[in-house]
């Protein structure tokens, strides 16, 4: 079984919460690109319909900004939730140092050795 130690541990944690920053902050920026493609793509379906180009093909073009539109709104929820999960991350580890810091830092600072703890097993 593979040993976790107070620093590989935190060391992890920041990793995640810079990782799902970093992406809930892509996925933000692919909801606005979406939220402007829709307007874009409603503004052309309101021009044809002016053209008096038929209903079924504005009415496609309608239907293609309102799946955009949705496509922005789950991705705004989906980075807000990242950014949720990132905040959790950086308060874990933040509480990780606060409560076991002193310890890790103790242990650093001693001149003996310290054995594995499989030395004190009794046979």
């Amino acid at each position: 079984m593979a040993e976790t130690t107070y620093r590989a541990l935190r060391a992890k944690v920041q990793k995640l919460a810079y990782s799902v920053a970093k992406d809930g902050e892509t996925i933000r920026q692919i909801g606005q690109r979406a939220d402007q493609n829709a307007q874009r793509v409603a503004h052309v379906a309101d021009q044809l319909a002016n053209l008096e180009v038929d209903t079924q093909t504005t009415g496609e073009a309608k239907d293609v900004a309102r799946i955009m539109r949705g496509i922005s709104t789950a991705a705004t929820a989906a980075a807000s939730a990242a950014d949720s999960v990132a905040g959790a991350a950086r308060a874990a580890d933040a509480q990780a140092q606060k409560s076991h810091g002193g310890i890790d830092e103790q242990v650093g600072a001693m001149t003996v050795p310290m054995a594995r703890a499989s030395f004190y097993e009794q046979e």
